[in-house]
């Protein structure tokens, strides 16, 4: 693991904690609290993997 991977990882838990905290605190409705634990699930098991400009671009001939 480099630490861009390190880093990509610790940011999207700093989202997760956010989203779950401000989830609490603004005593959600629960379809609201519900859309905030679809929201954290779909973030947590998405890729942490950026990809290069390689991948999408290439040299015009």
């Amino acid at each position: 693991m480099t630490v861009q991977d390190s880093s990509q990882i610790h940011k999207k838990m700093a989202c997760v904690q956010f989203i779950a905290e401000i989830s609490l605190i603004a005593n959600c409705k629960p379809s609201d609290l519900e859309l905030a634990l679809t929201i954290i699930a779909e973030l947590a098991n998405s890729e942490t993997h950026q990809h290069s400009d390689d991948e999408f671009f290439y040299a015009a001939e």
